[in-house]
């Protein structure tokens, strides 16, 4: 029975390159465990004795992995099997350690470029909700009170400021309900692949999405492939290890193809699958004319991951100026709004 310790992807990763470096060396697995599990702390320490313990009654390394803790997906504990079968337990661990380091880093660059727009977007949210709820509604009894004859923009405002003086616990509540309810909604079984295709179709963030599941998945395919696992098990894997629903169905409709005694080009041809890009499809099919389908993937996904690098670089350069303009016209507009009828009042005081 698998243990439900979750530990993150970093120590994952420093797992596997301490484990690299002390199987190289020739430590036994046993004692090398030991070293890894006294400097490690918290969930990674429980999980590597975990593994220690099942070694010890006799569990290779990669059945002790996999009965130790769900974050090790089924590829990591694939590979760990063959280069245990292989005698090649050092070259798998070496090769899985540069693999997630690759993995790891176009992640943080991808959450590096959105840093920026999420935040501006989450004080944008944070400023008009307290506006709305705290300033608005004060305004409503002062603009009311001298009768003022108020542009179109203010009255607009006062609308707002009336509904949110009224309603404004129920709106906000309701508003809170309704993104958990449509969260729930757009995991479900059936809305799920629809809702992770119209992810891939968004402008410009739809390719990035897009690209890094090609890249991880098609990464993936070349390490199982180069280690010597069967092209239909090889298949099978990736298509359980991906996390968009939209790709995973339509890599489940080409292992089906690949199982009949197909190729994957032709399995993408005869489903007709449009989650994979054209350059992508492409490379596959020269890769499996020449035989070379592990090398022909890794590049793909090398040449994806380089797109996804530059892409990600432009994308705060893409997004500024679209969300300095509506930062911009929000501004102007609470300005005009507010600023215009107190000009008409202290005008019509003065006078």
């Amino acid at each position: 029975m698998k243990v439900k310790i979750k530990i993150s992807e970093v120590e994952i990763l420093m797992f596997t390159k301490h484990l690299a470096v002390m199987v190289k060396a020739g430590i036994p697995i046993t004692e090398a465990l030991s070293n890894i599990g006294t400097s490690a702390s918290g969930n990674s320490k429980k999980i590597i004795k975990l593994i220690l313990d099942r070694v010890d009654q006799g569990d290779t390394l990669a059945d002790a992995i996999g009965k130790s803790s769900p974050s090790f997906d089924n590829i990591y504990i694939s590979l760990i099997r063959i280069g245990e079968e292989s005698g090649k337990l050092d070259v798998t661990l070496s090769f899985l350690a540069t693999q997630l380091a690759k993995v790891y880093s176009l992640r943080r660059k991808i959450k590096s470029a959105t840093l920026y727009p999420t935040l501006v977007i989450g004080l944008m949210f944070t400023v008009g909700m307290s506006l709305a709820l705290f300033v608005l509604p004060k305004l409503t009894d002062f603009f009311v009170a001298f009768g003022a004859d108020l542009p179109m923009s203010t009255k607009i405002l006062l609308w707002v400021a009336n509904l949110m003086k009224n309603y404004g616990i129920l709106l906000v509540g309701g508003m809170i309900g309704l993104i958990v309810l449509l969260g729930l909604i757009l995991n479900t079984k059936s809305i799920k692949p629809w809702w992770h295709k119209v992810l891939f179709h968004l402008p410009y963030l739809g390719k990035l999405n897009q690209d890094s599941k090609i890249t991880e998945s098609l990464r993936n395919l070349s390490i199982l492939l180069s280690s010597g696992v069967p092209i239909a098990q090889s298949w099978r894997i990736i298509s359980d290890a991906t996390n968009n629903e939209f790709l995973r169905l339509d890599l489940l409709k080409i292992g089906e193809e690949i199982q009949k005694g197909s190729m994957i080009s032709e399995g993408i041809q005869k489903r007709k699958i449009t989650s994979i890009p054209s350059l992508a499809q492409k490379m596959i099919s020269i890769g499996e004319r020449t035989g070379k389908i592990d090398e022909m993937s890794m590049y793909v996904a090398d040449y994806y991951e380089e797109e996804l690098d530059s892409a990600s670089k432009n994308l705060a350069t893409v997004l500024e100026p679209i969300l300095l303009i509506i930062v911009g016209l929000l501004v102007a507009f609470l300005a005009l709004a507010i600023i215009s009828p107190i000009y008409q009042i202290t005008g019509s005081i003065g006078g």
